[in-house]
């Protein structure tokens, strides 16, 4: 009783200690001090992105992967394995923040979205070869998040999201079934990039059910734990990780289990606008910084 007492009033220090513990056996046995030291821009750069991840439903791979594919020039399928393996510890830190503090969640739609989603992971990661080059990929997504990004700052701001289709006279079943279709492609995508459920989940839970974006940052978070959670599961059970995966995991851990539960937290506490404002200023510097990238690398070839 008294155990229980303990783990249930300190589950995310119980948490962080556990995992520190395996963080310090990685770099001791496997990556060595080196690791971290060839990898500080990621330490550097997850400070931001495993507080915004968490902010918001973009999650901590919108900056993880960009920087991976940018600056390290690490493939796509090797930056999507380090992104989900890394949120599978930042974003479980969230999630038991979202449960220790009792913040509101949608917990049928996270089951509902998880086992779908994991289902379309497992489908991309074993059928569906990614069709897009690795730069084609990025404008391509950057683009996607930023369209999704103004849709739902310009429905709420108008007030309109009753709007959609709850006035269009769909039933329960309908709406469950597009949210299922929309669970499995985002599976697929996180297959290929690391993330994209949360945030599909995040709009279809505004967009579909019109829940508040507290209540849907605080799900998005729990459903890319979850899918985290089990794709590294298999990435790693299957062996479908590299040493490069494991130097930057040693570089980060002890970062995003301390930097994500403040996301959360600081989100939650300033409201639904400030999530509305902060997701559309995140996707809209994402999608500028890819497409300079892009057109830079354009831009070469022709000199070239």
């Amino acid at each position: 009783m008294f155990l229980y007492s303990y783990l249930q009033k300190n589950t995310l220090l119980v948490y962080r200690t556990l995992i520190l513990i395996i963080w310090g056996g990685l770099i001791f046995f496997t990556t060595g001090v080196q690791g971290i030291i060839n990898n500080y821009i990621l330490s550097l750069s997850m400070m931001f992105g495993a507080f915004i991840g968490s902010a918001t439903p973009v999650g901590g791979g919108v900056i993880a992967f960009p920087v991976l594919s940018f600056i390290k020039h690490a493939p796509s399928s090797e930056a999507a394995t380090f992104c989900l393996a890394m949120q599978a510890f930042g974003m479980t830190a969230a999630s038991l923040t979202i449960y220790k503090n009792k913040i509101k969640v949608n917990s049928f739609l996270i089951i509902y979205s998880t086992v779908i989603a994991t289902l379309g992971y497992l489908v991309g990661l074993a059928y569906i070869q990614n069709p897009f080059s690795s730069v084609s990929l990025k404008i391509f997504f950057s683009s996607f998040w930023l369209t999704f990004g103004i849709a739902i700052y310009l429905l709420r701001r108008k007030n309109k999201v009753m709007l959609t289709m709850r006035n269009k006279g769909e039933m329960a079943s309908s709406k469950m079934l597009t949210l299922g279709i929309i669970s499995f492609i985002g599976g697929v995508i996180t297959s290929w990039i690391g993330n994209g459920i949360d945030v599909m989940f995040f709009c279809a839970l505004i967009l579909i059910f019109s829940e508040s974006e507290s209540i849907a940052t605080a799900s998005a978070v729990v459903v890319m734990s979850l899918i985290s959670i089990l794709s590294t599961i298999i990435n790693f059970s299957t062996g479908n990780y590299s040493t490069h995966t494991l130097e930057y995991l040693s570089a980060t851990i002890p970062i995003v289990i301390f930097f994500a539960p403040l996301g959360i937290m600081y989100a939650t506490k300033r409201g639904d606008l400030f999530i509305r404002k902060l997701l559309l200023l995140i996707v809209t510097i994402q999608y500028l910084v890819v497409a300079s990238t892009y057109f830079h690398i354009i831009n070469n070839l022709i000199i070239s």
